[in-house]
């Protein structure tokens, strides 16, 4: 991520790796929210990966602002892993992810947010 503005943490953030998963039937969605482990603090996103279903949307918002989809693709998925957001996503509050599997089959989403927290 070197090269990237906003893209390296200082020494001294608080790193965040968050994997965690759901699985959901057709027609079924899901919100997953992450928040920040500091009361006050500002999350730096530049990485958010979900698992890649054909026949399901993605929607992400940070602090309730839209800044992916919806989508018949993920940002990019666990398997890749590479940068989502150029330059990485700030937010204050929450990360909120939405997944609907609208048809085909039941799936397991495996939804991995990487980033970190500015100390403060």
């Amino acid at each position: 991520m070197a090269g990237v503005e906003g893209a390296t943490p200082a020494e001294d953030a608080l790193p965040f790796n968050a994997p965690t998963g759901v699985t959901l039937d057709v027609g079924e969605q899901a919100t997953v929210t992450f928040t920040p482990e500091k009361r006050v603090t500002e999350f730096v996103l530049p990485i958010m990966a979900v698992s890649k279903h054909s026949q399901s949307t993605y929607t992400v918002r940070t602090d309730d602002e839209t800044v992916y989809g919806p989508a018949p693709v993920p940002p990019t998925d666990p398997d890749d892993l590479q940068q989502t957001f150029y330059p990485p996503q700030r937010f204050d509050q929450a990360l909120t992810v939405e997944i609907a599997n609208v048809g085909g089959a039941t799936a397991t989403y495996i939804l991995q947010p990487v980033g970190w927290e500015v100390s403060a």
